[in-house]
């Protein structure tokens, strides 16, 4: 988990893109506009609001405000940054974030991100999250491997992770269904391998 202090550092400025907390006071409006896309939504979770209201952009900017992020880490909850606003020339243009898995999995980070139709294959989305495999990197010292699972059509999501370093895990069949439509579904992973230690048994030696 990121140290509170970390929180302090946002916003924090790429090449082109600024990484910040979402503000329910002025990014409601622009949220609601990207946001209510088919075309983003078609590859996203049924979390994911479609059509996307006022209504939802005003709960969800609230929930992921800096304020509500600090409150969360003070009262010693779950310390995941589900979802940064993504800044472009000015504008909301998407969202990324992560959270460590459960039980087996408490080593792994999970990852997701989307961005808006009008800053597709502009390179925008690599930037971004190669910044957020390096801010891993440095603010979550017990992760070893960061994963992000997506649909097997998603072509555009799994080269912007290919170009940050992940590979192909796996693919299961039939293991997404959306609106009645069941899906292929590709698992991306980043092993960070100066992490490995003694206690790293491999399948195959």
């Amino acid at each position: 988990m990121p140290r509170i202090e970390a929180l302090d550092t946002f916003p924090i400025k790429t090449d082109r893109c600024t990484i910040r907390f979402f503000d329910p006071t002025s990014d409601i409006e622009q949220l609601q506009t990207v946001a209510n896309n088919q075309s983003v939504a078609r590859y996203l979770t049924d979390d994911f609001p479609s059509p996307y209201t006022i209504q939802d952009a005003l709960h969800f900017t609230a929930a992921q405000s800096y304020q509500a992020t600090r409150q969360k880490f003070l009262d010693g909850d779950d310390r995941s940054l589900e979802s940064l606003c993504v800044e472009i020339d000015g504008k909301v243009c998407g969202s990324m974030g992560y959270g460590f898995k459960s039980d087996l999995g408490l080593l792994t980070v999970s990852l997701g991100f989307w961005f808006a139709e009008s800053v597709w294959g502009k390179g925008y989305g690599t930037e971004c999250v190669r910044w957020l495999v390096e801010f891993i990197n440095r603010e979550e010292p017990a992760a070893v491997q960061l994963e992000a699972e997506l649909f097997a059509l998603n072509t555009g999501s799994r080269r912007v992770l290919e170009k940050c370093g992940f590979v192909c895990e796996s693919i299961s069949r039939a293991a997404i269904t959306k609106g009645g439509v069941v899906y292929d579904k590709v698992t991306m992973a980043l092993v960070l391998e100066k992490r490995l230690k003694e206690n790293y048994i491999p399948s195959v030696s």
